[in-house]
């Protein structure tokens, strides 16, 4: 079976690999991130992915259901993230939608569960992170 659109996307992505997952978006593509970025063009998307892949150690995506409907392919993803910091986050729910075209992917938006940027920190003292919660220190 020939793997889908976004599966190709997300072996280039568990490969950390920004240049080949960017190179699958047409010339002017988009892309918005889970955590709101977005990006307009295969330079800024490259540039994008490099920023969030250059934040992690390691990811693994699992797509639990997908299906498509002429250009559109959307898929149920469960994605796991080893930051830079050696903190895991694990089965976080994704929904990839993704439009393809001749070109290359014309759009890609990528939803979660109101999340933030993975390495935004809060400012000041008063709390610290512990497995992705932030926590007042002892």
């Amino acid at each position: 079976m020939t793997p889908s659109p976004v599966d190709r996307l997300l072996t280039a992505l568990d490969e950390l690999d920004a240049d080949a997952a960017a190179a699958m978006f047409a010339v002017d593509g988009r892309l918005l991130t889970a955590d709101g970025r977005r990006a307009e063009g295969v330079e800024a998307i490259r540039a994008l992915l490099g920023d969030f892949l250059g934040q992690l150690r390691s990811t693994a995506h699992v797509t639990t259901a997908h299906w498509h409907q002429d250009e559109v392919w959307i898929a149920e993803v469960e994605a796991s993230y080893v930051l830079r910091d050696w903190l895991k986050l694990t089965d976080l729910p994704r929904v990839f939608i993704l439009r393809d075209a001749p070109g290359g992917y014309a759009d890609l938006r990528v939803y979660g569960a109101h999340e933030r940027a993975l390495a935004s920190h809060r400012s000041g003292g008063d709390t610290m992170p512990v497995g992705g919660l932030w926590l007042p220190p002892l």
